[in-house]
């Protein structure tokens, strides 16, 4: 068994073992190919570029759409392969050149193919439906449905030009963002239970928060959300300019609000944004016997912030290595048939994981690829049970990518976000409950139901509050009023404070915590995990008993080929319905008395 991370000093990129890395050689063999990638894209783009004014027949629009694909794959690789290598190292120089050469590349050429869709917007709409009937046209149907949908919100063609031309520095906060707290942001370590100093990163962070000593919790939480304090003006900055650009782009494409526009791709009606909000409100009273339990488990006077994920069942804290990890979502994934399963394996002797964390490295976990790479993950893993968690989360995400795209042409494998959290969410929910029924330790299986209220209140209720928080940033932003860091401290306090009751004690270094959260760039991204929470439950209690496992896996792989709520709907799950947010937090509540039982002392 390795020593607890916390206790090792970080590697260097070059001091990792190989195994434990990703094989990025599919997309590269070395930078030199990816530089004459790089060199094409000129030849690449003249094909889409030489049809300009000639959209004039079904055939013209095929040859375009056609060059098109091709162009967007080799820009999709190219963005995939720098943008893996610069987060293995956010400091390495060479690394972030080719991101931002990329990136910068991205930008040009889509202002030079910001006429596509109003050129063929000029058209009549019967014409354009129409040619969607052509049968060179099979594959580009959906494509053509949302120009046509999108047509209230298009620009004319030298307006989208300057609105393409404008990305890159629209998005510089973000990466601006990124850049200061994965690259520049540096902590102080934390005195350990012995004395002994602990390196504390956004990497060690949660392991320090899981500490059963209470002092290491606390000088974790207060030394980090200090470092993001001392620069809570600048990151304010960069926030409230991310948030300005929401605005402006929805206010230029005549969009009502930020937040329809950002709903408006998915079909998402703002009804199921704010129905959420409200039914995880309602639902806070379960909540707070939640966190009143948790104080009572933990044997505190008082509960705070840094108090909410010390395990509960200190002597089940085990560590969870790689190798143990994966042979558990093997066999908690079985129910999902042996098409899955060969993808899982494949993700694990291919070596599609990042599996440790180094200097510099981008900070969190996820799953990112193209069309015509695997779907990779990086992780920061630290041997500890959260981290197998993630590993079966990324996982759902990636094999979700693996089978949309051996399904579905290019156009339409690419899913919404708002699918995507379903995978993930159901691997973790199979993962629970198959540890829950193969052990028979009372103190393990109580440790797993707490991960499981553990996972509500992260997924559910922590990120609900993110989403009306968000949702508040961007009405703020209309309203005129400015997003300064004294402000949004003062808000994010008495929001936390609302969601987590009167029955915790608030340390009020928490009102600095939306500093350190990159999701609130973006773009309404947050309420996705918590609605499909929701769905995943459902799923996975019917994978568990052998049900809808081919409307499941028919929903992966159908990628992007339908809106997100139908595609969800045509598996079993109508997520316009507030019954699935009901049975969602009805289930919480049996969880919560289970856990209760399993914690309350034995009787005489």
């Amino acid at each position: 068994m390795s020593p607890p991370a916390e206790s090792v000093a970080l590697p260097t990129r070059r001091e990792l073992p190989e195994d434990l890395t990703w094989d990025l050689t599919p997309l590269y063999a070395a930078p030199e190919a990816w530089e004459a990638d790089f060199a094409r894209l000129d030849a690449a783009a003249a094909p889409v570029l030489a049809m300009q004014g000639k959209l004039d027949s079904a055939a013209a629009v095929a040859q375009l759409l056609a060059a098109e694909t091709a162009l967007d794959r080799l820009l999709e690789k190219l963005h995939t392969y720098a943008h893996l290598r610069h987060d293995e190292d956010t400091a390495d120089d060479a690394c972030q050149v080719r991101d931002a050469r990329i990136r910068a590349r991205y930008t040009e050429i889509a202002s030079q193919c910001a006429w596509i869709t109003p050129e063929l917007l000029t058209h009549p709409e019967a014409e354009i439906r129409a040619w969607m009937e052509a049968p060179e046209l099979k594959d580009c149907r959906r494509t053509l449905l949302k120009v046509l949908r999108n047509k209230p919100h298009v620009l004319s063609a030298a307006e989208e030009t300057l609105l393409a031309r404008s990305a890159e520095v629209l998005a510089a906060p973000e990466q601006t963002y990124g850049l200061l707290t994965n690259a520049d942001l540096a902590f102080p370590d934390v005195p350990g239970p012995d004395g002994q100093p602990l390196p504390l990163t956004e990497g060690t962070y949660r392991a320090h928060l899981e500490n059963p000593d209470r002092g290491v919790r606390k000088a974790a939480f207060e030394t980090l959300l200090a470092g993001y304090g001392k620069l809570q003006n600048t990151i304010a900055s960069t926030l409230s300019a991310t948030i300005k650009a929401h605005v402006y782009v929805a206010q230029v494409r005549q969009f009502p609000t930020a937040l329809e526009a950002a709903l408006f791709d998915d079909q998402v009606p703002v009804a199921v944004y704010d129905g959420l909000i409200s039914a995880t409100r309602e639902a806070l009273p379960a909540f707070h016997r939640y966190l009143d339990l948790r104080k009572r488990a933990l044997g505190l006077p008082d509960l705070d912030m840094y108090d909410l994920y010390a395990p509960l069942v200190p002597s089940c804290a085990a560590q969870v290595p790689m190798a143990e990890a994966r042979e558990w979502i093997l066999a908690a994934c079985e129910p999902l048939g042996a098409d899955y399963a060969g993808a899982l394996r494949t993700a694990f002797a291919a070596r599609w994981i990042d599996w440790p964390e180094n200097k510099g490295k981008r900070s969190g976990a996820y799953s990112s690829g193209c069309y015509d790479s695997p779907p990779y993950l990086l992780l920061n893993y630290h041997d500890r049970l959260d981290d197998a968690f993630t590993l079966a989360h990324e996982l759902g995400h990636s094999i979700h990518t693996w089978l949309a795209n051996r399904a579905q042409p290019h156009r339409m494998a690419h899913y919404p976000v708002f699918l995507a959290e379903i995978a993930s969410t159901v691997n973790e929910l199979l993962l629970t409950h198959h540890l829950l029924a193969r052990k028979d330790d009372a103190a393990f299986r109580a440790h797993l139901l707490n991960h499981l209220c553990d996972s509500f209140k992260g997924t559910v209720f922590r990120q609900t509050m993110f989403a009306e928080f968000e949702r508040d940033l961007h009405r703020w932003e209309e309203e005129g009023t400015p997003l300064t860091a004294e402000f949004l401290r003062g808000q994010y306090y008495e929001m936390n404070q609302k969601y987590y009751g009167p029955g915790i004690a608030a340390h009020p270094a928490i009102g600095l915590e939306w500093a350190r959260i990159p999701h609130f760039y973006y773009d309404f991204y947050v309420y996705k995990y918590a609605t499909s929470f929701c769905a995943a439950l459902v799923f996975a209690r019917r994978l568990r008993a052998g049900e809808g496992v081919d409307a499941y896996l028919g929903l992966l792989r159908a990628g992007g080929s339908r809106d997100p709520l139908e595609a969800v709907a045509a598996a079993g799950v109508d997520l316009r319905d507030a019954g699935v947010l009901r049975e969602a937090f009805a289930e919480f509540g049996a969880v919560l008395a289970e856990l209760d039982a399993a914690l309350a002392p034995p009787g005489p």
